[in-house]
């Protein structure tokens, strides 16, 4: 018995021996394994839209009502085009998001991304234009709130255009809900003997900001039928553009 009794220590030993080594072979395969299984975090999404996607979310002549095309190597923004002197300047500083974004076309220099297109109809003196501009989305949040606040507090405001005094009146205009928000405005500025009149409307989706201006005339085709085509398609457009930013 004592020796059956060593027998089966040494045994047993030998099994616990063999159950250890086994433990440890999978234990190292079952590192192995979950190595493997390590997950790659995507990449995080543009904060902005890229040039390229601005000048997608441009609406086309085709897109607007009829006998309208796009102004070829035309855009709005007064100084990129070397004709600064024709800005507003010198208004009071709650009104300078107006100024900016009819001097410019967008609601602020700092811009990511950036495209414009200017629109005439043959035989007509009104035309419509548009900028696509990319931003953060807090600072798109923000423009579109200094805006708001400046059409609410600057129903009428004074400043100066090519050195003469000009006279801006400023009233909100109706239109449909686009994006994340839209805002809609008219705008006349009278200076010496020449009077501009403007409908607006401004569109932000995440952080794409886009603007339709519909610079009319007193005569012929007032373009009020391009500018609600050209509008709807502008935030369908940028809806797309922005889609996958953050």
């Amino acid at each position: 018995m004592h020796v059956s009794l060593r027998h089966g220590a040494i045994a047993g030993l030998a099994i616990s021996s063999l159950l250890l080594l086994s433990a440890c072979d999978g234990g190292s395969d079952s590192a192995k394994a979950s190595g493997t299984k390590t997950k790659i975090a995507p990449p995080a999404p543009p904060t902005h839209i890229s040039s390229k996607q601005a000048e997608q979310a441009l609406v086309t002549g085709a897109e607007l009502a009829e006998g309208w095309q796009r102004e070829p190597d035309t855009i709005i923004d007064k100084k990129a085009a070397g004709a600064e002197e024709e800005s507003l300047k010198g208004v009071r500083k709650a009104c300078a998001p107006l100024a900016e974004i009819l001097n410019s076309g967008r609601p602020d220099a700092d811009h990511k991304a950036t495209a414009q297109a200017v629109f005439y109809k043959k035989g007509e003196e009104t035309n419509l234009a548009q900028d696509v501009s990319g931003y953060t989305r807090a600072q798109a949040v923000g423009l579109i709130s200094g805006l708001r606040t400046a059409i609410k507090e600057c129903g009428s405001f004074d400043g100066t255009m090519s050195g003469k005094k000009a006279k801006v009146k400023v009233t909100t205009l109706e239109v449909p809900k686009y994006g994340d928000e839209s805002v809609g405005y008219a705008i006349s500025i009278t200076s010496d003997d020449m009077v501009m009149d403007f409908d607006m409307a401004t569109v932000r989706s995440v952080g794409g900001i886009t603007t339709l201006r519909n610079n009319y005339s007193d005569t012929g085709d007032r373009g009020k039928g391009a500018f609600n085509e050209g509008l709807a398609h502008a935030a369908e457009k940028l809806k797309a553009a922005t889609a996958k930013t953050a």
